[in-house]
């Protein structure tokens, strides 16, 4: 049996918070996405130091890449 789910890389996502934001589409930018948990928390930690007087605040979340992109093999049913 093979398996034709999509391939999927577990990544971190670093989030900029903009508060006191009246628009929400507004107060949550992505920076980066990087490869590593440790990579992801080292730069949140450095990010959240050197703009501790803005009045942001920087977060990471756990999130998936798709480098084929979200269909698997069994949605090419049609082809």
């Amino acid at each position: 049996m093979s398996d034709n789910r999509a391939r999927k890389v577990p990544v971190y996502a670093v989030l900029r918070l903009e508060l006191n934001v009246a628009d929400p589409d507004l107060a949550v930018a992505i920076k980066e996405i990087v490869p590593s948990l440790q990579e992801a928390e080292a730069e949140v930690e450095r990010l959240n130091r050197i703009n501790a007087d803005k009045n942001c605040r920087y977060i990471l979340r756990a999130t998936r890449y798709y480098p084929d992109g979200r269909r698997s093999q069994a949605d090419n049913h049609d082809e």
